[in-house]
């Protein structure tokens, strides 16, 4: 198993030109938006329980879950966890979306809040998605999704247990232009790495490698 392991190359995936296209990275505009995304779904290890209680920490910032299935199972899903009394007027939740570029345009950072006891994240296409429009973001610490992270440099991986760090981060994050700043840039700059054209050059090389061209 171990030498099997030897020889396998890991390949991150790459985001459309025609999606990256879309997003308009603007610091500035998106650090005065005081705006927290998460992309998840109703499964109990994505972390919306989790999101819906920081929106009632930090009721001065505005939150915002689109969640990947459809209203009816949303409504069903909240009545079932009778969150209807958590969810307040800083709370914003949409169903299933076609194009997920205006929420990305609309946001200040984006979480991550999957819990790495119940289930580890191989690889964070919204992560990718989100540094791609220069928005910092808060990962777990461990998994594909911790990979693409430098702590402290372009976001912060941080359990989702550790709820009063994630607090802490967000409203250093949201309150200091300069530290806001730099993330969003190291952020973007982080992203550029994952564009398609270094996805095709790392196929080919590794397939010039594997027959010794």
């Amino acid at each position: 198993f171990l030498k099997c392991r030897e020889k396998v190359t890991v390949i991150p995936n790459a985001l459309p030109e025609a999606f990256v296209k879309r997003l308009k990275p603007d610091p500035e505009a998106a650090f005065g938006r005081k705006t927290v995304l998460m992309l998840g779904s109703l499964k109990e290890y994505k972390g919306t329980k989790e999101f819906i209680q920081l929106s009632q920490r930090m009721l001065q910032y505005r939150f915002v879950l689109v969640i990947n299935d459809t209203q009816e199972n949303i409504d069903d899903y909240v009545s079932a966890n009778s969150l209807q009394k958590t969810i307040g007027a800083n709370l914003t939740i949409f169903p299933r979306q076609n194009d997920v570029t205006p929420f990305y345009n609309k946001a200040s950072l984006l979480l991550n809040l999957s819990d790495k006891n119940r289930f580890i994240e191989t690889f964070g296409m919204t992560v990718l998605e989100a540094m791609s429009a220069a928005l910092p973001v808060i990962v777990p610490t461990e998994g594909g999704v911790a990979e693409m992270v430098d702590d402290g440099v372009n976001g912060y991986k941080i359990d989702v247990s550790e709820m009063d760090k994630i607090e802490k981060r967000i409203r250093e994050m949201l309150s200091d232009i300069d530290i806001y700043r730099k993330m969003s840039h190291n952020a973007i700059t982080r992203a550029q790495l994952y564009d398609s054209d270094n996805m095709t050059e790392k196929i080919a090389n590794t397939i010039r490698l594997f027959y010794g061209y």
